[in-house]
């Protein structure tokens, strides 16, 4: 009998320490229950069900860049830098959240070139404030944006 209750014991002290996961600063994982989004942990120590649920991104909350390159031919090129503020609010787009914010530059980008009288400070400015609107209620901030005329 007592041996029953000493391997149940280290069974449960061997899931619960299993079941743990530490994120480092300046990072944020993506926790997927049976494979669908459950939630976004930031930097600390975090309880993670195991068999139930798996750490799927890890992924960096700074220093993120991506290149818009011109729809059209002629258009303005630009690279876009963000961060990520709240990754809890950014939610499931944390997972590809390079793929998202380029999807949203694009739309601006597109716009932001189209106007021939600014000049490239200008638009560039015209495009970071843009993306802001859109992104910061997601939990995302541009911090520098490079605008090339075509």
């Amino acid at each position: 009998m007592f041996e029953l209750a000493l391997g149940l014991a280290a069974t449960v002290l061997v899931l619960a320490l299993a079941s743990l996961r530490w994120v480092p600063e300046g990072r944020a994982f993506t926790v997927h229950r049976f494979g669908r989004f459950s939630r976004s942990i930031g930097p600390g120590l975090h309880w993670v069900l195991p068999l139930v649920e798996r750490v799927r991104q890890r992924v960096d909350l700074i220093g993120h860049r991506i290149d818009l390159a011109p729809a059209q031919p002629g258009a303005a090129r630009a690279a876009v830098f963000y961060q990520i503020i709240e990754p809890e609010r950014t939610g499931a787009s944390l997972d590809a959240v390079d793929d998202f914010v380029q999807h949203e530059a694009d739309d601006i980008l597109i716009a932001v070139a189209a106007d021939p009288t600014g000049t490239s400070g200008a638009l560039c400015e015209s495009l970071k404030l843009e993306l802001n609107r859109r992104l910061a209620p997601r939990g995302l901030r541009i911090t520098r944006c490079q605008l090339q005329a075509a």
